[in-house]
């Protein structure tokens, strides 16, 4: 069998070098991992295995800020307090868990129930890192 010659040899791997170059890119392109990074997927909004500060207590809810809280087929997170109005991201469960859905409230709604997913809610307290809420009715839906 003939080998090519040494100039052929360099055309081969010029070939081979010029098509591998773009795949490379595709395959990269195509990772999750790029894609969670470049395309602006929603990231996890807690670290994996640690345990998240919100917490339910007996009939209050403690949100901090960018936890997010599972309760009653809905995931609650609290975005924050800006010009004395707070923002929580509110996903329903059962509906669509990756669509938030977002709710703002004066920081003063202290006299006012709000009704977050199929729960009403009576504001205790809120501040920049912190929002307490307060259980005052399950509306059970079949």
């Amino acid at each position: 069998m003939h080998l090519p010659s040494p100039k052929g040899w360099l055309a081969v791997l010029f070939i081979v070098f010029t098509l591998a170059i773009p795949f490379a890119i595709t395959y990269y392109v195509s990772t999750p991992s790029y894609q969670d990074r470049y395309r602006g997927r929603p990231k996890s909004l807690q670290t994996p295995g640690l345990p998240s500060r919100s917490k339910i207590m007996a009939d209050q809810l403690l949100l901090l800020k960018n936890e997010k809280l599972i309760t009653n087929r809905t995931a609650i997170v609290f975005k924050g307090l800006s010009n004395n109005t707070a923002t929580i991201d509110l996903y329903l469960l059962d509906l669509d868990p990756e669509v938030s859905y977002t709710l703002k409230f004066p920081k003063t709604k202290t006299d006012e129930d709000i009704r977050i997913g199929n729960v009403m809610y009576r504001l205790i307290s809120v501040k920049d890192k912190m929002l307490r809420l307060k259980i005052k009715e399950i509306h059970h839906t079949r």
